[in-house]
């Protein structure tokens, strides 16, 4: 996807070139690989996996003792954690094995799926009844969820972003949803409302120009048609 816009023929108020084409890549990326943040999460709860795995089979030595129980959920943590790290990390020699991970499960190439399979791991953690495990499984469980809240809240704005650019019917859906009073145009309350639904946040000042150039006839008003030939303008799909 590109945007529509040249220094020489570029209307006043249209947006900056690639603003709306960086909002669609950062819903992309938010719903795929997740921020900086979430992925620290997930990868302290990998290795907390892992830590805990290791302590139990450390413990089984010490103290001459076994769990068919503790031995499950040690291994498939032990799994979970491994993968954690292969998948959130950043190190170049991890960059191989993540493309064959998620080229073999796709769903690992979603935050959300990730974040399901971390929840369910973390779940499963709090069955060992001990402490450092309970913790280490109640964390990676909040982890998951938020990892999934996020890549589904992501997946939906790209979703709208992308139907907006490629479907006239969303778009009119979208325009309409925001028409408040329902007479058929929007004024700028309502013109905010309807750009925020489409997932592009802008300042006032920003919003008055937009606004500005849609309305051609300065009646601080604005229909379908001069919406519709703005955002056309500012998006083209590729």
């Amino acid at each position: 996807m590109v945007v529509a816009a040249t220094s020489g023929d570029r209307k006043e108020g249209l947006l900056p070139s690639r603003r709306i084409s960086a909002v669609y890549d950062s819903h992309v990326q938010s719903s795929t690989q997740g921020g900086t943040t979430v992925r620290i999460l997930a990868f302290a709860s990998g290795m907390g996996f892992i830590a805990c795995s290791v302590l139990s089979w450390t413990q089984w030595i010490i103290h001459d003792r076994f769990s068919w129980l503790e031995l499950a959920v040690s291994i498939t943590n032990f799994v979970v954690g491994t993968c954690a790290f292969v998948l959130e990390s950043n190190f170049f020699f991890c960059e191989g094995w993540r493309g064959k991970l998620i080229s073999t499960a796709p769903i690992f190439g979603q935050l959300s799926g990730r974040g399901s399979m971390y929840a369910a791991a973390g779940l499963l953690q709090c069955a060992a009844f001990h402490a450092l495990p309970l913790v280490v499984g109640l964390f990676a469980a909040a982890v998951g969820i938020y990892m999934i809240q996020v890549g589904n809240r992501a997946t939906e704005s790209l979703s709208t972003l992308k139907k907006s650019i490629t479907d006239e019917k969303a778009l009119l859906e979208a325009f309409q949803a925001n028409d408040r009073n329902g007479d058929g145009v929007l004024e700028m309350f309502e013109f905010e409302g309807l750009v925020l639904a489409l997932g592009i946040e802008l300042d006032s000042d920003e919003l008055d120009a937009e606004f500005c150039s849609i309305d051609v006839n300065n009646d601080k008003k604005i229909v379908y048609d001069e919406f519709r030939t703005w955002w056309k303008a500012c998006t083209l799909e590729a």
